[in-house]
């Protein structure tokens, strides 16, 4: 299945802010998400990129990451939700590490973004995600005029946290708009385009090659010349 592109133009309290690029790719039973955002002007320099590993069908996570560069250096932040081991496993570094029982299908931010993309219209309850439940409860339905044109939309909002999502109607359901609350103003995320690439680079071939031993190969015995 080829990879959906979705760019977004920032605007911060009304003011430019950046730009924002999300990749989603379905490769069997997974899908993959790459969420990379150029932050400029009233929020600063800095370029975050979230990947995702998640559930396809259910969109629980499998491992998720956010890499934050800014001018004093770099951040990486990582979760694992490993079931065989029944443990989450956050990292910030080597010798920052903290593990916790694996007890429900946490979403992380990317899953469930994805995931109110397939709500079709209705409220979710008791989604569990790291340290917090959330609702996303419908709100109603807008219309809204984007670079694509004019749209009708479901909007939903998300509690806690009270950011609204605004998804399509028509198929694919594209997020059109995604207004977060930050600590001074409004951060919207606005669509700018819908396309399509081959391949979700960054992710490797993680799933076929976890937990596979490498192979050696055999090596040739050099032939003794006789004298």
């Amino acid at each position: 299945m080829s990879v959906e592109v979705v760019s977004y133009r920032l605007t911060y309290r009304g003011r430019p802010a950046g730009t924002q690029v999300i990749k989603t790719e379905v490769a069997g039973k997974v899908r993959r998400m790459e969420a990379r955002a150029a932050f400029q002007g009233p929020l600063g320099n800095a370029t975050v990129v979230q990947r995702s590993r998640s559930s396809a069908q259910h969109h629980h996570s499998l491992r998720f990451t956010e890499e934050t560069q800014e001018r004093e250096g770099k951040r990486v932040f990582e979760v694992q939700f490993d079931a065989a081991s029944g443990l989450v496993r956050a990292t910030t570094g080597p010798k920052d590490v903290a593990t916790a029982p694996y007890i429900r299908p946490y979403r992380d931010p990317l899953s469930l973004l994805e995931q109110v993309r397939t709500l079709g219209g209705e409220s979710v309850h008791g989604v569990a995600m790291l340290g917090k439940d959330v609702t996303v409860l419908l709100v109603g339905e807008v219309e809204l005029t984007t670079a694509l044109g004019e749209r009708r939309a479901w909007a939903y909002r998300v509690h806690p946290g009270g950011s609204l999502v605004y998804v399509d109607m028509q198929a694919p359901h594209a997020i059109l708009k995604l207004t977060q609350r930050l600590a001074e103003g409004y951060l919207d995320s606005l669509i700018v385009s819908i396309a399509s690439e081959p391949r979700l680079e960054g992710f490797g071939d993680e799933d076929q090659k976890q937990g596979q031993p490498k192979r050696r190969g055999r090596r040739r015995q050099r032939r003794r010349r006789r004298s």
